[in-house]
């Protein structure tokens, strides 16, 4: 009994010596000394790799805002006769960049004020939501088209004549321009618009209009 617990006692030691012994040359086989420049570095490397995996698309949406003066030549068709009339106003736009450099969405206000020659009067005002496409040309120039719908509120009235029209109009818009960008985020240009009516039953038939733009990006 005495021979069985004295060689269960020396299979017990050797098998902690071995286990031991397989550790540490484990541990000595893996073990890599690293300086403290050279953990700083891996630190470095993992957290731009993560910075990276946590940028959103939206990171490279620039957004747009600008400022114009806009002239407009439109024809109204009232009383079996049809009047082409000018007026000129303010523009303010909005847009931003579709994920893409190129192509952008738009958003436009204008108003044209109140027209007056004798006793005829027009008042007009505009918004219009529209799709572009913007390239380089050369140098520091770039074109753009776009398309979209427009919805115009027009009163033109004339009591001599006995004419009094109160619209608003559905329209389909579409607009080429140039400009030229001053500065990374400053661009000066000029773009023309033409616009025809979606609908029948309205004085407001079709424009022609012409705008000088500034336009900020951010």
């Amino acid at each position: 009994m005495q021979i069985s617990k004295a060689l269960q006692f020396v299979l017990i030691v050797f098998s902690v010596f071995s286990s031991s012994t397989l550790v540490q040359a484990a541990s000595s086989s893996d073990y890599e000394e690293v300086s403290y420049d050279q953990l700083l570095d891996e630190l470095s490397s993992k957290k731009n790799v993560m910075a990276a995996k946590q940028t959103s698309s939206f990171d490279d949406v620039r957004l747009h805002a600008g400022i114009g003066y806009v002239n407009t030549f439109t024809n109204i068709a009232t009383q079996n006769k049809n009047f082409n009339r000018h007026a000129s106003g303010i523009q303010l736009s909005m847009g931003m960049d579709l994920f893409s450099p190129n192509w952008y969405s738009e958003g436009v206000f204008r108003n044209y004020g109140v027209t007056s020659s004798g006793a005829e009067e027009l008042s007009l005002k505009e918004f219009d939501l529209k799709l572009g496409y913007t390239n380089r040309l050369e140098s520091i120039w770039n074109y753009s088209l776009s398309a979209g719908l427009s919805n115009r509120f027009m009163r033109f009235t004339d009591p001599t004549r006995n004419i009094d029209v109160n619209d608003t109009t559905p329209s389909l818009v579409i607009s080429s321009g140039f400009a030229a960008q001053v500065h990374k985020n400053l661009s000066l240009g000029a773009e023309v618009s033409a616009r025809s009516a979606m609908v029948n039953r309205t004085a407001d038939k079709n424009s022609f209009d012409f705008a000088f733009r500034l336009t900020t990006s951010l």
